[in-house]
């Protein structure tokens, strides 16, 4: 398999290789939103873009749709799976009486009650007077919105928010139910994101933890070993390629993978705010590339999130 068949970048909704001669042809605004809208897709990510594609192909003639929770740590990139996927597949359909949604997806209220989940959701789905009504009235008007509404697929991210953070840290299992019953009535496959205390809620509910038999655990980019630092070094070498400068910054280079190596701790999402803050300010000053002092700069922006000293100084 060579390097450029599995790993991409995204740029917007297309997958674009981005040549010397279109880039001489780029105003410094298009250069600056191709770099705010870049996206990787690594083995990882596409193997979770393929499980939540097989789980969402489940709502069509199955008698009990597949679930899939993903987990993983801060910056590994669960937020941006769903966004690419939702992205790439929602269809919205207005009609006179109802509107389709093929994905309701959203970010899990915190602290999260029956009734803040249940407005949370009623909300997604356009319901003009979510906190209105019992509890009961609230879930039955959310799967009689999620039927009307022809729901193939649900996406949750912070799928922790199950888990109370204040004093006890127990479970909340009323919500936890709710939502198993919301399941059940409409059928409709879901994919759960959250750190890794989200297996415990499933692990504490027999019937949750049945139906999402499909988990995927997302990891940083730690060079641990030769083929670990290959890895991460063909990433950075990619995602080098794709930025919107006439020269490279030599991103996979002995001497700068190891920089980005400690300063990260392979966090892809400290890795990005990096390489995109440094970028935009190279963009800015008009260079062909990205120097040491824009990398320096930009560590020093986000350090309250990068890892030791500044190894770019």
């Amino acid at each position: 398999m060579t390097e450029k068949s599995w790993i991409l970048i995204k740029i917007g909704r297309c997958l674009k290789l981005i040549t010397k001669d279109d880039i001489s042809l780029l105003t410094k605004e298009e250069k600056l939103r191709k770099i705010d809208k870049l996206r990787i897709v690594h083995p990882e990510f596409k193997k979770a873009l393929d499980l939540i594609g097989m789980c969402h192909k489940t709502h069509l003639n199955y008698s009990e749709p597949q679930c899939l929770l993903i987990t993983g740590n801060y910056g590994t990139g669960k937020t941006t799976i769903m966004d690419m996927y939702v992205q790439k597949h929602q269809k919205i359909v207005v009609l006179e009486k109802t509107t389709k949604v093929a994905i309701l997806a959203g970010k899990i209220p915190s602290p999260t009650t029956i009734n803040t989940f249940l407005e949370f959701m009623l909300h997604r789905l356009g319901d003009s007077h979510p906190t209105k009504g019992t509890v009961g009235n609230k879930q039955h008007r959310l799967v009689e919105f999620m039927l009307d509404s022809e729901v193939e697929l649900i996406m949750l991210d912070e799928f922790q928010h199950f888990v109370h953070r204040e004093g006890n840290d127990k479970i909340n299992h009323s919500v936890a139910d709710c939502f198993k019953s919301i399941i059940n009535a409409t059928n409709v496959p879901v994919v759960l994101l959250g750190m890794d205390e989200s297996e415990r809620v499933l692990k504490a509910n027999g019937q949750l933890k049945r139906r999402f038999s499909f988990r995927h655990h997302l990891n940083g980019f730690n060079c641990v070993n030769a083929e670990t630092t290959d890895y991460f070094r063909i990433l950075l070498n990619n995602l080098d390629k794709k930025l919107p400068f006439e020269n490279l910054a030599g991103l996979k280079d002995h001497g700068m993978w190891e920089k980005f190596n400690g300063a990260t701790n392979g966090n892809m999402n400290s890795l990005m705010k990096i390489i995109r803050t440094a970028a935009s300010d190279a963009v800015k000053a008009d260079q062909e590339k990205i120097e040491m002092e824009h990398f320096s700069r930009a560590f020093e922006l986000h350090s309250s999130i990068m890892n030791g000293a500044n190894p770019f100084k």
